[in-house]
């Protein structure tokens, strides 16, 4: 786990960088994969800017209705429905076809990185007093 600042894109690059970015991208893009591979964020911004976050991998199946922590996969998109309007022709493709297109893409996902961590919705710290720790609960 490390802290990086909403208001500071390179600490965000700095805990995951473009090379990392490509190899989880590239293994992610494999057809069976059961598990992909991205950037968790642990905790949302304190009055600093500050959030906690963590290379992460995750089951496709899992899920996170309580919204303890926010997930965000390192994948390569490749969308060709413009070219010949086929809904289903999108597809995921693994990064670093020798042109500027894995940076694009890099610094695309630190900025769905950016904004997850900014806008993300966290439950609350459970305290002293918490209204959901009051009444029976079981025994």
């Amino acid at each position: 786990m490390a802290k990086a600042n909403i208001n500071d894109r390179s600490s965000f690059e700095r805990i995951y960088d473009r090379h990392t970015f490509e190899r989880d991208a590239a293994s992610n893009a494999r057809s069976k994969s059961t598990v992909v591979h991205g950037v968790k964020i642990l905790s949302a911004p304190d009055a600093d800017g500050n959030v906690e976050i963590s290379r992460a991998s995750h089951h496709v199946a899992e899920g996170n209705p309580e919204g303890d922590t926010i997930f965000v996969p390192a994948f390569s998109l490749h969308d060709s429905t413009a070219a010949d309007g086929n809904t289903y022709a999108g597809s995921v493709a693994p990064v670093g076809n020798g042109s500027g297109q894995a940076a694009d893409e890099y610094r695309s996902f630190i900025d769905d990185v950016l904004e997850a961590a900014r806008n993300g919705h966290f439950k609350s710290d459970i305290g002293r007093g918490e209204e959901r720790l009051k009444g029976f609960h079981g025994g």
